[in-house]
């Protein structure tokens, strides 16, 4: 669900592990349309059998953490690896956070089951 209002924006650099988790649950609990899923991340969910529901509820989870925390990428943007359950899963999702500091969005790099 998405809603009118706008999603979290942080003018903060570096980008920290708390601020980058933030921005992440509030784009997954209220503005689920600023996270795009590559091709690559598309055909490892039919391939693993993975859903959207599995991503989001990681993404949005109080008890998700960094497998990798926040790195500035050459193109100004941060990628980090977020890891949780969800469906009795753990599911490591590696992801770049765009424009964090006035309009942010997720972009899911690919998904992989831990088992």
């Amino acid at each position: 669900m998405t809603r009118d209002t706008q999603p979290l924006a942080v003018a903060e650099f570096p980008l920290t592990p708390t601020t980058a988790r933030r921005i992440v649950r509030d784009l997954a609990t209220s503005h689920t349309g600023r996270i795009k899923l590559s091709k690559h991340a598309r055909q490892r969910m039919k391939q693993r059998d993975i859903t959207i529901l599995q991503v989001m509820n990681v993404l949005k989870s109080r008890s998700n953490r960094f497998q990798e925390p926040p790195f500035e990428r050459p193109d100004g943007n941060w990628q980090m690896n977020i890891e949780g359950v969800a469906s009795g899963s753990t599911l490591r999702i590696p992801l770049v956070l765009r424009r964090h500091e006035d309009d942010p969005t997720a972009f899911v790099l690919t998904l992989i089951n831990i088992k």
